[in-house]
């Protein structure tokens, strides 16, 4: 049977098929359960399964002590439920399944499940899987919702439910679960985003009409918005930022458009650049890289007509670093750094202007081959680190800060592309340490660097089981151009010789089918 199931698998692999589709079809052929069927999907045992889930466990903060509590014979029993033996999967259970398969929520449920699901575990459920939540809830089910919610005294007995001191929030987010720490995640899981964005306008109209003589210009909030957008693109999803952006944008033209005053609106335009700039990291990371390079031009244009140095070299240095994640020839990208290097001497530029702009400089040019030219600007952005003033080397949450996080980053993109795998593996030891917690996708990305160090360097199946495991246990609305780009990097780098690889053809086969945000 076992060489049937992994026959039958790996030809719906070779046309294509996804794990979804090959879950549905053991279920179809075998008659597993759901969760069982979508573990087969995967080839996996019971107990590699139980590894898996431990391990998004410890990555996502719900194993912090490293207990591993998931095992084969409990996860054995989770996939029986609701049969006698079998053991109830709770919603924060069924997030760590998810997370692990890749898969949405709901397919990991029959009709047997929903209908022996408690009311309370169902209210989470229907905000988890998307169907959201009932209008009106009977009143003989509200006292059943409070004992059942799983908010718990100190010393009650953990039984994996959710409860009010819980670190983070299950939601799901285009059908595979995200675990956010934030109210606005929480929105967006019940499907809140789009209407409160639509909303933005009225929130400015209040702004201005209630608080008119506050004495705080309407810049000061346009000031305010931008933090808010360096501070949340590292950990929002693409396309909940793109809904909030298109308000944000739409409602920055006509203000600009109506403005009088020239000081203010040269403001205004470094502010739009600064928004178009994330919008075209946005763009990019939902997979429309087209209309992302033409976001770029806008911010561009919009930074050059404000004057502002910094905003001129920030938006280019941040498309010279991504044009390398984003399909574009280096052939572009040189280009690019050729416009910023004219820029750049144009002006009078502080540190703090330059230093995306030779990172990204510094990054070209070893893909270009030129690796000692790449050396020599790498040193320069190591010189120019330590004259960084100290808000941008000290700027640990900002993506207008440069701290010593981006600078591991920096060294590690260049030094595992110039094959100094030393240097590169302290660079990525250094970096992995710096990550706040809810940077979920910064460390996975040095985990995929280190997966390339490791191919290259010879350790085909470390660097592949590296790689594979950082990308399944990161939700895909957490997918960006970069991780994308990188997690292809390590597929390409393993020698056609060394393909026929059991890891090697299974991890292709999961980029085949991936969608990105």
């Amino acid at each position: 049977m076992r060489e049937e199931q992994d026959d039958l698998r790996s030809r719906m692999r070779a046309l294509g098929m996804g794990h979804g589709e090959i879950a549905a079809e053991f279920a179809r052929r075998y008659r597993f359960r759901p969760r069982a069927a979508w573990r087969h999907a995967h080839g996996w045992t019971l107990n590699q399964a139980a590894r898996r889930v431990n391990d998004v466990a410890a990555r996502t903060g719900y194993d912090e002590d490293g207990r591993a509590p998931m095992t084969g014979p409990r996860l054995c029993q989770l996939e029986q439920w609701p049969a006698r033996s079998g053991l109830r999967p709770t919603p924060r259970v069924l997030a760590l399944l998810a997370v692990a398969y890749g898969a949405p929520v709901g397919s990991l449920l029959d009709i047997d499940d929903h209908e022996n699901y408690t009311a309370a575990d169902r209210l989470v459920l229907d905000t988890m899987t998307g169907s959201g939540t009932p209008t009106s809830t009977p009143r003989a089910t509200l006292s059943e919702i409070r004992s059942e919610s799983g908010v718990r005294r100190t010393g009650e007995p953990r039984d994996g439910s959710l409860e009010v001191r819980d670190r983070e929030l299950v939601r799901s987010a285009h059908g595979v679960v995200v675990v956010p720490v934030d109210r606005r995640g929480f929105l967006a899981g019940a499907g809140l985003v789009a209407p409160l964005a639509a909303m933005e306008p009225t929130r400015h109209t209040v702004t201005t009409s209630l608080a008119p003589d506050d004495g705080v210009p309407d810049v000061d909030e346009w000031r305010a918005i931008v933090h808010d957008y360096s501070l949340s693109y590292g950990s929002d999803p693409a396309a909940d930022l793109l809904r909030r952006l298109d308000a944000d944008l739409s409602i920055l033209s006509g203000v600009a458009r109506d403005e009088t005053d020239s000081t203010v609106v040269r403001e205004l335009r470094r502010i739009g650049a600064l928004l178009a700039a994330f919008t075209a990291h946005a763009t990019a990371d939902v997979g429309d890289l087209a209309s992302s390079r033409r976001w770029w031009r806008t911010a561009k244009r919009a930074a050059d007509a404000s004057g502002d140095v910094h905003a001129r070299l920030w938006t280019r240095g941040r498309e010279i670093v991504r044009a390398l994640y984003e399909q574009r020839p280096v052939a572009d990208a040189l280009g690019l750094v050729a416009e910023a290097d004219a820029v750049a001497a144009s002006v009078h530029a502080p540190p703090a202007a330059v230093q995306d702009y030779l990172d990204g400089k510094a990054r070209v040019l070893v893909r270009a081959g030129r690796v000692e030219e790449a050396r020599g600007v790498l040193t320069e952005v190591q010189i120019n680190f330590e004259r960084l003033p100290p808000e941008v080397s000290g700027d640990t949450a900002s993506w207008f800060g440069w701290s010593e996080r981006a600078l591991h980053l920096a060294e590690s993109y260049t030094y595992s592309h110039l094959g100094d795998w030393t240097r590169a593996d302290g660079a990525q030891t250094a970096a992995s340490r710096l990550f706040p917690v809810e940077n979920r996708r910064g460390p996975v990305l040095v985990d995929l660097q280190r997966a390339l160090c490791q191919i290259r360097s010879g350790d085909i199946d470390g660097g592949i089981d590296q790689a594979y495991t950082a990308m399944t246990a990161l939700p895909r609305a957490q997918y960006n151009s970069p991780i994308v780009q990188v997690s292809r990097d390590v597929a390409t780098a393993v020698s056609p010789t060394e393909s026929g690889r059991e890891n090697v053809r299974a991890f292709r086969a999961y980029l085949r089918d991936l969608q990105v945000a």
